[in-house]
């Protein structure tokens, strides 16, 4: 059996949860719009790496959330939070200074360790790259 850090992390928090969503299959409807929001913006820097319209991705993906009942946070609205990724795309992209050897191979690398008998966790690393040599160190960091 192979576990991921998010099934472990379920299970321990509440293993009724784990049960609907990895044994019996459940599938939650996602209604937060800084989740969707986040998903959106990811989809959006996969395509900056890949070299492809990275702000109409980011409308596309959003667009398509836009008219599900989102739940929104106390000043977020969904135009505001379009807004907002579009001026952290900029931002991010600023200098072309980030840059990620093989985005088709690297912007998602999946790995697997052995944990116990037939027991294995997996799990991956995502925006696998380099910074250019006068860039200021960042860190991107998602979890899923």
């Amino acid at each position: 059996m192979t576990y991921s850090y998010t099934q472990i992390s379920q299970y321990l928090t509440c293993p009724r949860r784990y049960r609907h969503r990895y044994l019996d299959r459940w599938q939650e409807k996602d209604t937060g719009a800084a989740m969707l929001f986040g998903r959106a913006f990811e989809r959006a820097l996969a395509a900056y790496f890949l070299r492809e319209d990275a702000a109409a991705v980011l409308f596309r993906e959003w667009t398509s959330c836009q008219n599900q009942g989102l739940k929104y946070g106390e000043r977020d609205t969904w135009d505001r939070m379009l807004q907002q990724g579009i001026q952290l795309l900029d931002r991010f992209c600023q200098d072309d200074r980030i840059r990620i050897r093989q985005p088709r191979r690297n912007l998602q690398v999946k790995f697997e360790r052995p944990v116990s008998g037939k027991n294995d966790f997996n799990g991956e690393t995502q925006l696998g790259g380099a910074l250019a040599p006068d860039a200021v160190t960042i860190a991107c960091d998602y979890a899923k």
